[in-house]
């Protein structure tokens, strides 16, 4: 669900449909569990690219390995403890508006935010969430693990099952790793063949990637910070998710920056590019490890269906594992 906003995987079953037969799609949410998403623009451009009546009935949307009852994980809970239609209300506010009429402008949701959430400027929080929601779908685009599936990859974590380090994607793995078919995005080892052959690049590239990563996670760290400190709950958590992917968002930088040089190293035996991964790598963790301080103080580790136990600051080894790699890294 949250990768492309127009995934190509339901087309040749629709093109097998009888003529005036419609079916119910399935649009599977197995990549955001935790944080609070919102960017009405990525909603509207999915829905615009739904398949027309003549083919779909309608759709219906929700995660395979997670169930949208009461939140369990946060440190601080309610009592009851809080419905999770209730915690992502925005983003089911999003999804369900749009879907009755996509051509709602961005203005709506920056005054639904404002009333909701008075002591805060709402075109400001409004433009945190849309950069801040940006990043996962960016990263399921690049690092297409598992054939993009809920038991191959779990992009809040960097895992796949069983989470914990041996299910940890590692900058080897990322070295080799395969991008969203129909993404239009290179590969590492693609790209890497490519820039040393001197060969033209079509397609978006990883750098490319690292970058867009970069600056949808400045943009909405500089937007929070020009907000006030507030008491209210409810809105001190979602600053929190926000501020907790942006901080995935540079680490997933750092990653692919890290990785694309250490491959490169690979092919060329140039020592200055494996100089260059280790620092990438070591950046890396340094955002893993703010990342993982912001998402713990809201969230505990949770124990999920297809995943297995994600703990976040276990993992922290084996993200510096990263940059072991790299300096252990021979050319043939």
């Amino acid at each position: 669900m949250y990768s492309s906003t127009n995934p190509p995987f339901a087309k040749p079953t629709l093109d097998a449909l009888p003529a005036g037969q419609r079916t119910w799609l399935t649009v599977r949410n197995d990549d955001i569990y935790s944080f609070r998403w919102g960017d009405p623009a990525f909603a509207r451009d999915f829905i615009h690219n739904l398949p027309g009546p003549d083919k779909l009935a309608g759709f219906y949307m929700g995660p395979d390995g997670y169930i949208w009852g009461r939140e369990f994980i946060s440190t601080e809970p309610d009592s009851p403890r809080q419905l999770v239609i209730k915690k992502q209300a925005y983003s089911f506010m999003l999804w369900g508006r749009l879907s009755y009429d996509p051509m709602l402008p961005d203005s709506l949701f920056a005054n639904t935010l404002a009333a909701r959430f008075p002591a805060m400027n709402g075109k400001k929080l409004f433009a945190a969430y849309c950069s801040a929601s940006k990043v996962i779908p960016q990263i399921n685009r690049f690092f297409w693990a598992g054939g993009g599936n809920d038991l191959g990859w779990f992009p809040e974590a960097c895992v796949r099952h069983p989470a914990g380090s041996n299910g940890f994607y590692t900058v080897a793995d990322f070295m080799k790793g395969k991008t969203m078919p129909g993404a239009g995005i290179l590969d590492i080892s693609t790209y890497c063949d490519k820039t040393i052959r001197a060969e033209a690049v079509a397609g978006i590239t990883p750098l490319q990637v690292a970058e867009a990563l970069k600056a949808d996670a400045a943009m909405t760290l500089e937007l929070l910070a020009e907000m006030p400190e507030t008491s209210e709950k409810e809105l001190r958590l979602t600053l929190g998710d926000l501020a907790a992917m942006a901080h995935l968002g540079n680490y997933y930088a750092e990653k692919i920056l890290g990785a694309t040089d250490l491959a490169m190293f690979e092919k060329t035996g140039k020592p200055e590019l494996q100089s260059s991964a280790i620092a990438h790598l070591d950046a890396a963790l340094a955002h893993w490890k703010k990342y993982a301080a912001t998402a713990t103080t809201q969230y505990k580790p949770q124990l999920l269906t297809r995943i297995g136990h994600v703990d976040l600051n276990a993992l922290t080894e084996s993200v510096q594992r990263d940059a072991v790699i790299a300096k252990k890294m021979k050319t043939p």
